[in-house]
């Protein structure tokens, strides 16, 4: 049976005590995750415990709360306890080989995170909302396990069927002292919402900003938005093709057909547009889902070059057609220059492996709503008219 989480309980041991119960709290608020073990020393505010590691972390940091023990599972082969964590005492310190090490003189913060998970029935249409408020360990290797553990368990809830799902999730993380990042996803799978809950883009981007190269880049909140539907909006791209011989300047038509998750096959109609400047030009056509689309920003450079990279991924939810141009620019120093001419492109690939000037090829994109999830990509080779089309169209409803 589930049950409330652990944590902030108002009574309860009020000090660790030799032969008592000690908890390192991972997770706590309205689901609970803590490693429950036996105090084995205590000398004023330094508290020994377990006899044993927990993660053999080394100096780490966590809360460690009093413990109550609810029952003993009596087992020759694996005996344990099961205990809910009670006051809050100190903080882990040290997560060594040979035992564990709190102080109660210190008190370590966790990062805030906010789940709404809304599950919708296709057939009553009945929307069930849930709300989820916890804290997770502040520690740049647990951290991203232990916040992709507590969406899991929210989801699970929240829709434990194993069925076809279509997921929407809005996900942000607010960096400390710098922007809030912010993604959208659109994602499916035919085995329940437990397998699309790790792929928010706010989980995976923990673990990239937490060992990014450039500085700290620390999380102090984490929002996830997460609409599930049972129902399998999905297509994945098979060709692409167009239905005139060529390209116009100005708005065009791109026709996908999709194999959709019934098994039959659909087209779906995408337009999007071309640069004046590439009039004349034979150009690559390629489209995607936006959250598979290639990143239209130069390599990082520092920090707030990493996170404005973050800030210019796409959504999931869109169509993304793509334009590459015919001559290739560079990136440097986080700057992109797009148009080169055709000296200066050969002189940026010397023999050396250490380039300070990248070549960058520059590109025009457009962003079209997507009804259902998209899965792969496509592109196509297409030259494009000299002389632009007379007037604007609405190349999706032109009869081909």
């Amino acid at each position: 049976m589930r049950t409330g989480g652990g944590g902030g309980a108002v009574d309860g041991p009020t000090a660790f005590v030799g032969g008592g119960s000690i908890a390192v709290q991972l997770i706590r608020g309205d689901m609970s995750a803590a490693a429950t073990g036996t105090v084995s020393y205590v000398d004023g505010n330094r508290v020994l415990a377990f006899g044993h590691p927990m993660f053999q972390a080394g100096e780490v940091y966590a809360p460690v709360a009093s413990s109550v023990v609810q029952t003993v599972i009596a087992s020759a082969q694996f005996p344990y306890v099961i205990a809910t964590p009670a006051k809050e005492l100190g903080s882990l310190v040290q997560d060594r080989a040979s035992m564990i090490m709190a102080d109660t003189n210190l008190k370590s913060p966790m990062i805030p995170i906010d789940i709404t998970v809304r599950s919708t029935d296709p057939g009553t249409k009945t929307v069930v909302t849930r709300d989820f408020h916890v804290e997770v360990i502040d520690d740049k290797f647990l951290t991203p396990a232990m916040a992709g553990s507590a969406v899991m368990n929210a989801v699970t809830l929240a829709a434990p069927d194993r069925d076809h799902v279509t997921a929407l999730i809005k996900s942000s993380i607010k960096v400390a002292g710098a922007m809030e990042l912010s993604f959208v996803d659109y994602l499916y799978a035919n085995d329940g919402a437990s397998s699309v809950a790790g792929g928010a883009r706010a989980l995976r981007a923990l673990g990239a900003l937490a060992f990014n190269p450039f500085g700290p880049a620390k999380a102090e909140r984490i929002r996830l938005d997460i609409d599930l539907t049972s129902s399998a909006d999905y297509g994945d791209v098979e060709e692409v093709s167009l239905r005139e011989p060529e390209l116009q300047v100005g708005r065009n038509a791109l026709y996908v057909t999709l194999a959709t998750a019934s098994g039959v096959e659909v087209t779906e109609c995408v337009p999007f547009d071309v640069p004046a400047s590439l009039a004349g030009a034979i150009v690559g056509v390629e489209v995607s889902a936006g959250d598979a689309a290639r990143l239209d920003a130069a390599p990082p450079v520092d920090l707030k070059s990493l996170l404005a990279a973050f800030g210019k991924l796409l959504a999931g939810d869109v169509w993304a057609v793509t334009v590459y141009l015919p001559d290739e620019g560079a990136a440097k120093g986080g700057v992109l220059v797009r148009d080169l001419p055709a000296s200066a492109v050969d002189k940026l690939h010397p023999a050396s492996s250490s380039q300070r000037v990248l070549p960058f090829r520059p590109m025009a994109r457009t962003l079209v709503k997507a009804r259902r999830v998209v899965g792969g990509n496509g592109s196509i080779i297409a030259r494009v008219a000299s002389a632009p089309a007379k007037s604007k169209r609405d190349v999706c409803k032109e009869t081909p």
